[in-house]
């Protein structure tokens, strides 16, 4: 189970704030989300990424991150205790345990749905009508039709990258997931006032985004709370 939580909570963020470090952020308004995805972009420090690579980076770092995400769900879901605990053990507060457990899984499912909208499919879409252009097959005016129909679905307050339902669904479970988690833990004893705070942080910071900064220092924050629980979990089992 350690090595679970290793690969889960440690190996997979510290992946995830490499890759953030590359996923460009308040775009949206100025120039405009087609507008700046799809081309590469140099580092600018209003987009807080270090760079953006296109298109193809878009649909690749969205394939690599969702998977990941995944794996960071299933580690907090070990730390609820849902997959193996001992009988005879009884934990206080169970409650918020099934709080962060209802959280993780509406934050896996809605960051999932919004990771499939807005960067895989949406990445794929950017390539094919560049190809398209390229071609000849669509005119000006068609690419730009279909850019100005992205780029409003972009938005869109149900399913839109920024500010929708399933965006603000997925980041406000994991805030409530983190906090419920780290208030378990902490009252069981299990994890030191250091690493519960370090845990609300990676919560409160996935929740405003996943982008850079917030991103990488949201993930940067679990990987120190993770090796934290770890540590202090070694220890208690040595003294046991």
């Amino acid at each position: 189970m350690r090595f679970m939580l290793f690969i889960c909570l440690v190996l997979s963020p510290l992946i995830l704030l490499g890759m953030e470090l590359f996923h460009p952020a308040h775009f949206t308004a100025n120039p405009g989300m087609t507008a700046y995805l799809c081309h590469p972009q140099p580092h600018d420090p209003h987009y807080d990424a270090l760079s953006y690579f296109g298109p193809n980076w878009w649909f690749l770092l969205h394939m690599v991150q969702t998977p990941l995400v995944v794996l960071v769900g299933i580690g907090l879901l070990i730390l609820t205790d849902t997959f193996h605990r001992d009988p005879a053990y009884k934990p206080k507060g169970e409650i918020f345990s099934w709080i962060a457990r209802a959280a993780i899984f509406v934050f896996v499912v809605y960051f999932t749905v919004l990771d499939s909208i807005g960067g895989i499919a949406l990445g794929r879409q950017l390539i094919v009508i560049d190809q398209l252009f390229a071609a000849g097959e669509i005119s000006t005016y068609d690419a730009h039709v279909i850019q100005r129909f992205l780029d409003v679905m972009w938005v869109d307050s149900w399913i839109g990258g920024i500010g929708s339902v399933v965006s603000l669904a997925g980041s406000w479970a994991v805030f409530i997931a983190a906090t419920s988690l780290a208030i378990y833990l902490t009252i069981n004893k299990r994890m030191h006032l250091l690493g519960a705070a370090l845990l609300i942080g990676f919560g409160w910071e996935l929740q405003v985004a996943h982008a850079s900064y917030h991103g990488p220092i949201a993930f940067g924050l679990l990987v120190i709370a993770s090796i934290i629980y770890l540590y202090q979990n070694r220890l208690s089992k040595q003294v046991a």
